[in-house]
């Protein structure tokens, strides 16, 4: 009897092991360098064909900058018929700064510099108008804060006016302001994406009555949410197969100070083997409409450094925990 139990413990081990194996696997490729891409279409995008899109290549950016090392989370802002692509910019030393790309077409960027660096590590750098001044939320984990820059000579000269959330350390918060509503999403090292809101931009933020929206590998922010008719859409990373994989699109519904999240559009972009640039993963996308039936987008991606793969088996554990986790809360949420 206890051989029984015994054969029928190591079969469900077994078993459980190879389900969480295939949808997390225990090796994970190797990434390398990164590098950006971009387009515009006529209208919002259900899908980009990245194949056919332009790439700006972490080579490209080392032939004005040689001291480039890592380039990432590409922003844009369309300015008097300029755009503006800030970007996460490491070069040879420790943190990453915010630096600046520049196009007049939306074809060709010219690389023009660094417009912020701190003595701690900046990505993320989401750049938004607001009554007719230019802030910058970027990720400041680094100084246990979610901090607010206002540029005073923009596109350059940004300077702290504000620390919207303190003593906390998240990741890649993410912010959308209008009359009605107010909010920011960020993450935590635990992976679970908490929600703020406040009346303004400079009001008060608080964690929402229901703080944790998302939990478990697609559950930190992968660019700028996006307003159309029917509410929110909010790029989220996909880390089931390693950090960087992809990048799902997820609807947040607020009505009546409640609100849901609904996976709509499952790895919208994804690991690419056909394209070099993008044969490891992409996790990023920013999406505006610039104009009548005119949508422009940027997106990031990476790169394999090799064709070895790494043991990790405490990782797809825990995720899949949180992945579990995360789909018995939805289910009550809805059956309540």
């Amino acid at each position: 009897m206890k051989k029984k139990y015994l054969l029928g413990f190591v079969f469900f081990t077994v078993a459980l092991l190879a389900i969480i194996n295939y949808r997390t696997p225990f090796l994970q490729q190797d990434g390398g360098a990164w590098s950006l891409g971009y387009g515009a279409s006529a209208s919002y995008p259900e899908r980009i064909d990245v194949a056919k899109n332009a790439i700006y290549s972490i080579e490209t950016l080392k032939a004005q900058n040689d001291s480039t090392v890592f380039l990432a989370d590409p922003f844009f802002v369309k300015e008097k018929n300029r755009f503006y692509l800030f970007f996460e910019h490491k070069k040879n030393k420790s943190n990453a700064d915010v630096g600046l790309l520049t196009s007049v077409d939306g074809k060709k960027y010219t690389y023009r510099g660094t417009v912020l660096t701190q003595k701690f590590h900046l990505s993320y750098p989401q750049v938004f108008k607001y009554k007719n001044d230019f802030y910058m939320v970027p990720e400041t984990k680094q100084a246990n804060a979610v901090l607010l820059y206002k540029a005073h000579r923009f596109p350059y000269d940004w300077r702290i006016c504000d620390t919207l959330i303190a003593d906390v350390q998240l990741v890649d918060p993410s912010i959308y302001l209008s009359d009605s509503l107010n909010i920011i999403v960020a993450t935590d090292y635990e992976k679970n994406m908490y929600l703020y809101e406040a009346d303004s931009l400079f009001g008060k933020w608080k964690l929402h009555q229901k703080p944790i929206a998302l939990i478990g590998t697609e559950a930190r922010a992968g660019g700028r949410f996006f307003a159309d008719k029917k509410g929110l859409v909010l790029p989220v990373q996909n880390c089931t197969k390693g950090y960087g994989y992809g990048l799902s699109l997820y609807r947040f519904s607020f009505k009546d100070g409640r609100y849901s999240t609904n996976r709509e559009a499952p790895l919208f972009l994804r690991a690419n083997e056909n394209i070099a640039a993008f044969n490891a993963g992409m996790h990023h996308l920013d999406v505006q409409r610039i104009g009548v039936n005119q949508y422009y987008y940027v997106y990031d991606g990476n790169r394999l450094a090799s064709t070895a793969q790494t043991l990790n088996i405490r990782g797809p554990l825990k995720w899949s925990y949180l992945d579990l986790k995360n789909w018995i809360i939805k289910k009550c949420e809805y059956f309540n």
